[in-house]
């Protein structure tokens, strides 16, 4: 058996420790880049999900308008969060379940937006003025607090 002098013995430990710690950075260096290419990936959808929302109000109709924006927000933070929903779900369960991975923040904004969307794509005849600016006061906020709760997390 080889015996190491004490000084040896040391140099071993540290090593050890300074390898640990390496790996430890290196491992941070690499999940704080997927998140920056999440956050990344998220800045289109605000302009996207606002200009969408803009577009159809114009050429569609607020009821177009609103249901279509809500189902691609919901599309777009399906694929964000990298989650495969049932194609049997419906809206507000699709919506639930993307909420169970946001934060509270962003789950109520979501919710609210489905509280705006339920009744517009299940029959209510006309969308008040109040519902269209909340509607895209909501898209904005949500955007906002996904990047809020992405940069805590």
């Amino acid at each position: 058996m080889i015996e190491l002098s004490l000084e040896a013995q040391f140099l071993i430990v540290i090593n050890a420790i300074l390898l640990v710690l390496i790996v430890i950075l290196v491992l941070n260096l690499i999940r704080r880049r997927r998140a920056m290419k999440h956050e990344k990936s998220l800045i289109p959808l605000s302009t996207s999900w606002i200009s969408t929302f803009d577009y159809l109000l114009r050429s569609r109709g607020p009821n177009e308008a609103i249901i279509e924006t809500f189902n691609r927000v919901l599309d777009d933070l399906k694929s964000y969060l990298r989650l495969s929903l049932s194609s049997g779900l419906t809206p507000k369960e699709a919506a639930l379940t993307i909420c169970s991975r946001l934060s509270e923040g962003a789950s109520q904004v979501l919710m609210r937006l489905y509280e705006i969307y339920e009744p517009v794509r299940f029959g209510r005849e006309s969308v008040r003025r109040e519902d269209l600016d909340d509607f895209r006061r909501s898209l904005i906020k949500l955007i906002s607090e996904i990047k809020l709760w992405r940069s805590r997390g």
